[in-house]
């Protein structure tokens, strides 16, 4: 069975790390990255299904990761953690490429579908392996 790997983002690293875990006991393997530079060098690797993204009130969101994450992994999936007073940044993030967004708080099992459905889209979109 295909396994969907995560790279957890959010301003808050706490809640990064919980999403994370909560993910990870629903079958995803997680990596959480603790700030944006993080985050670019991990995503180089290619070896993310998808990137949950998320700005936490207070510092400014670093809207320039979505960027990096389209360039860097161009095949994988994006989903916003928004909270529910973030109508502005997901309209921003959604201009960025972002395939879906869930509304803080979740219920996990939807997360979870959500997660699966967005890298199971992407993957069936990314072009076969030359031969």
């Amino acid at each position: 069975m295909w396994m969907t790997s995560v790279l957890v983002f959010d301003t808050d690293t706490s809640f990064a790390r919980h999403v994370a875990e909560l993910l990870g006991s629903g079958g995803s393997a997680c990596v959480v990255a603790a700030e944006p530079d993080d985050a670019r060098r991990l995503l180089a690797t290619g070896g993310f299904s998808v990137l949950l993204f998320g700005c936490a009130e207070g510092p400014p969101c670093p809207l320039g990761l979505l960027d990096s994450a389209r360039r860097l992994a161009p095949h994988m999936g994006v989903i916003l953690m928004v909270r529910p007073d973030q109508v502005r940044l997901s309209i921003q993030c959604m201009k960025r490429g972002v395939d879906d967004d869930v509304l803080i708080p979740f219920d996990m099992d939807s997360m979870l579908r959500k997660v699966a459905s967005v890298a199971q889209r992407r993957r069936l979109a990314s072009p076969a392996p030359a031969r």
